[in-house]
């Protein structure tokens, strides 16, 4: 089991997650967001390579608009 933060909620896996898994489990497309994992941005074409460790802090950033 792995556990990870996700915009500071803990939440578990039974494998190692992919970036592209975790927004997959929480419906969340990837359209107009960015990622970052323990304070580091990860490009969009690592997504689905780049596997989250224990205790890693993952942020999803969402653009919005403003004035």
């Amino acid at each position: 089991m792995i556990t990870v933060h996700v915009n500071k909620e803990k939440i578990t896996f039974q494998n190692q997650p992919s970036i592209e898994e975790v927004l997959s489990q929480f419906n969340v497309s990837d359209k107009g967001i960015a990622i970052a994992v323990n304070e580091h941005i990860i490009p969009k074409e690592n997504w689905s390579s780049a596997l989250l460790r224990e205790q890693d802090q993952l942020l999803i950033i969402k653009a919005t608009q403003g004035g």
